[in-house]
């Protein structure tokens, strides 16, 4: 253990105690360049740009920044002389100040606008390019720009290109081992769960800015969720006039997609739409051995399926905003999403007995339907007399979701050998319907402070879920009433009051931001089938502290902390079985409390002319951790609920090295190991333990041609052990090929996953009444080709994201 914290040491400090590249000695750095950056089209801050300091004799990088909230920067610790600035930001024209920093400690360069267009002035051509990752005080910012999948893929493409995020084969998120929460433009989405990842895979990519990850998030954010925050910033839609792009896709597993999007920009009225539609196909089949322990002597039950599923979805979206005066904005958004799945599938069971010899068997087929409808609107205002740093802002947020599910499921008797057998078929048939609406009221204001500022708030939240299922049983499927009926549901309601104060400031090249956010919770669920209602109420605290140093020459430090909270969702808590298989019972803990996380990283990163190095050690405890435990009875019925862990501890780091493009290749390798100690003492003492995980990812970029690029991605991860098993590893691979075409305004691709065909998944779980093993296969290798057009706005230009003419040295720019 000594020997690796002495390794772990040693690697965050080497890359700190280089000398810079284009540096000078610290006895001479005695320069420091500041400004504030904004957009030209509303004067408003830009968070999270670039400024890189080059030698005015060789333009080579010497040093570099990223904005704040505010959009101001400091770059510290240059020698005096001549540089040259660039000032840059995804989505905007670049824009380079040479600077005389000769005869004065601190060069200000005050207000630096940039904007959309390209434009065109006489003079030198200078070769510089926007970066695709910026290691911000808070977070690292991934530009999209560059990725075939920008153009005709989804923004979950996007996301697997992102080094510190793992998503799996269903398109859940996960970062440092733990779900992720996913935000949209700093705000929660109007979706969870499997909706929110069928959102994700049918937004289209290049509506997607870049791509935010925050490992400890600031008490201004919600505290929901124990792994970070992916926040997926879309772009504004700011261009004068009318605007837009449409898209098509298909994939050679039946999946297609089509949709478009056009926005309006005239003086104070700023109006956007879209809309989007999807279907998808998806097969898979799963085999799992169990062997019941509790009988004397034991028996086996072999599960053996297949399952076909079609899935059509589409949403639309409008948005309204009005300036009514230079100080007060209004806005009105609403969005409506639908979708609808087609099920099929069969799954054969077979008891054996001790010798694994069939006893009896019988064929389960399964046809079910699934509807689901959700909307929300959300209405607002904004008074900035100074923008991001004097601000107010009011914002009333509705949402709404139905769910109807219909499923038939029969019971075909066979023979041992598997031949239909002299018996009736039996038949279930379930319906389920859930609603829910949430209504959500937010206040922010902000206030200077030096030369930070202070950020105040409230948000309340009631959200409202009903449940309701009818079991029919018929005991010959050829019978047209029920041998039996039996109806379950609930009734769920849960209000949070919560209120956060931030404190952000400067003290010379030290950033601090420091928090606190208390949160009230008052739960109710009523399960009227047991005439008993289950309740939680609590008082949260949730502390954040961010440190960030900047050592100049590209070197920086960050130090961050913050507790957050997972709640457990109705279905969680519901004890009563949710499942139409009589062999497998699913139910809910009522008495399941929810998860609190602490979370301690230190970051180090180092930028240079070719890329960045950057190395991630952490540590999070999480206290009542959640655990999906099963056990099986002597009559072969497994039942599956959660339990709450003691705690849980995990160690780790990642190191990330990025290159910048050079000759047209750019691209990442990424390698993480993660230690986990389960504490589990309050239910089983066989249920703690340790396990070791570690993953690699890389993503390689190459520019074949000026209009033809190539990306390849590769992501592993080996085997690890879980509470009650252990899990197989996963291997995944992605070849991409993105054409321009009509002067940038077309793009085709080609999107090509799991080539070799080579993901796999399996598991084994170990307890007191069972030892099971089992194998699932998703049939994920395909082929996806794409093709976008976008229209309206300025021409633009063929290289237009890596060349800026101006004039070197001669002219100032601040537009």
């Amino acid at each position: 253990m000594r020997s690796f914290c002495l390794l772990l040491v040693l690697l965050v400090l080497t890359p700190l105690l280089l000398p810079a590249q284009g540096g000078a000695p610290a006895s001479v750095r005695a320069l420091a360049i500041q400004g504030l950056v904004v957009s030209s089209a509303d004067g408003k801050p830009i968070t999270a740009a670039r400024v890189a300091v080059r030698s005015a004799a060789d333009s080579s990088v010497v040093s570099g920044a990223v904005t704040g909230a505010d959009g101001r920067f400091r770059v510290a610790g240059l020698a005096p002389g001549r540089y040259l600035v660039e000032v840059s930001h995804l989505g905007f024209e670049p824009v380079w100040l040479p600077l005389d920093g000769a005869a004065r400690p601190v060069a200000e360069l005050g207000r630096v606008e940039l904007r959309r267009a390209v434009v065109m002035l006489k003079g030198l051509v200078a070769q510089g390019e926007r970066s695709e990752i910026v290691v911000a005080p808070d977070r690292t910012v991934y530009g999209t720009a560059e990725m075939p999948a920008a153009s005709g893929g989804v923004a979950t493409d996007l996301l697997e290109g992102v080094p510190e995020l793992e998503v799996d084969i269903d398109g859940s998120v996960s970062m440092r081992g733990t779900a992720a929460q996913i935000y949209i433009n700093g705000r929660p989405p109007p979706m969870e769960g499997e909706a929110l990842q069928i959102f994700l895979q049918q937004l289209p990519a290049d509506r997607v800015e870049r791509v935010e990850v925050i490992p400890n998030p600031s008490a201004k954010f919600e505290a929901e969720g124990a792994g970070g925050i992916v926040n997926i910033v879309l772009k504004d839609d700011v261009e004068l006039g009318l605007n837009g792009s449409v898209f098509l896709n298909g994939g050679t597993r039946g999946d297609v997609g089509s949709g478009g999007r056009v926005s309006y920009q005239r003086g104070r009225l700023n109006l956007s739409s879209g809309a989007f539609l999807r279907y998808s196909h998806r097969e898979s089949t799963d085999y799992d051995l169990r062997e019941n322990l509790v009988t004397d002597p034991i028996t086996f039950l072999e599960r053996d399926g297949w399952s076909k599923s079609h899935r059509a979805s589409g949403s639309g979206d409008a948005s309204a905003e009005w300036d009514l005066t230079e100080r007060q904005t209004i806005w009105a958004k609403g969005r409506l999403y639908r979708s609808g799945s087609d099920d099929r599938g069969s799954t054969t069971y077979t008891r054996m007995d001790a010798e694994q010899a069939p006893t009896d068997r019988y064929e389960r087929p399964e046809d079910s339907d699934s509807r689901s409808l959700s909307g929300d609107v959300s209405l607002g205002w904004r008074r900035v007399i100074q923008p991001q740093r004097n601000e107010f802002s009011v914002e009333l947020r509705y949402r709404g979701d139905a769910d109807d599910d219909d499923g038939h499921f029969e019971e075909v008797p066979l023979t041992p050998e598997g031949e239909p057998a002299d018996a009736p078929t039996t038949r279930r048939n379930q319906t389920a319907g859930e609603d829910e609406h949430r209504a959500t009221l937010r206040v922010d204001e902000s206030h200077p402070w030096g030369d930070g500022q202070i950020d105040v708030g409230y948000e309340g939240e009631l959200r409202r879920t009903g449940d309701d299922r009818l079991l029919d049983v018929y005991s010959d499927a050829s019978a047209s009433d029920p041998t039996t009926s039996s109806r379950s549901g609930f009734e769920y309601r849960r209000v949070i009051h919560s209120g956060y104060l931030t404190l952000t400031n400067r003290l010379g090249d030290l950033g601090v931001q420091a928090g606190v956010r208390a949160e009230h919770v008052d739960t109710r669920l009523q399960v009227p089938e047991l005439d008993e209602a289950f309740g939680q109420h609590y008082l949260s605290i949730f502390p954040n502290a961010n440190l960030s140093y900047d050592l100049g020459g590209g070197r920086q430090l960050r130090l961050s902390y913050s507790k957050r909270i997972r709640r457990p969702w109705p279905d969680h808590l519901n004890p009563i079985d949710q499942s139409s298989d009589s062999l497998n019972r699913r139910v809910g803990n009522p008495d399941l409390a929810p998860q609190y996380s602490h979370s301690v990283s230190l970051e180090a990163s180092w930028t240079g002319q070719m890329g960045s190095i950057r190395l991630s050690p952490y540590y999070r405890e999480t206290v009542d951790d959640w655990a999906r435990i099963r056990t099986v009875d002597t009559a072969g019925v497994a039942t599956e609920t959660w339990e709450n862990l003691a705690s849980v501890r995990a160690y780790g780091t990642s190191l990330t090295a990025s290159m910048r493009r050079v000759g047209g290749v750019s691209g990442f390798v990424s390698v993480s190991g993660r230690r986990e100690v389960r504490n589990a003492a309050n239910l089983r003492y066989d249920y703690s333990g340790s396990a070791m995980n570690w993953s690699f990812r890389g993503n390689l970029s190459d520019r074949l041609t000026p209009s033809l690029s190539a990306q390849a991605m590769l992501f592993y991860s080996p085997a690890r052990d879980v509470a009650q098993g252990r899990i197989s590893s996963r291997f995944m691979t992605h070849f991409a090929l993105r054409q321009k075409l009509v002067d940038d305004r077309a793009s085709l691709s080609l999107r090509i996953t799991d080539p070799l065909d080579l993901y796999r998944s399996s598991f084994v779980t170990r307890d007191p009444t069972v030892v099971q093993t089992g194998r699932s296969r998703y049939h994920a290798r395909s082929a996806t080709i794409s093709l976008s057009y976008s229209f309206g706005g300025p021409s633009r230009q063929r290289g237009g994201d890596d060349e800026v003419r101006g004039r070197r040295g001669g002219e100032r720019h601040r537009r």
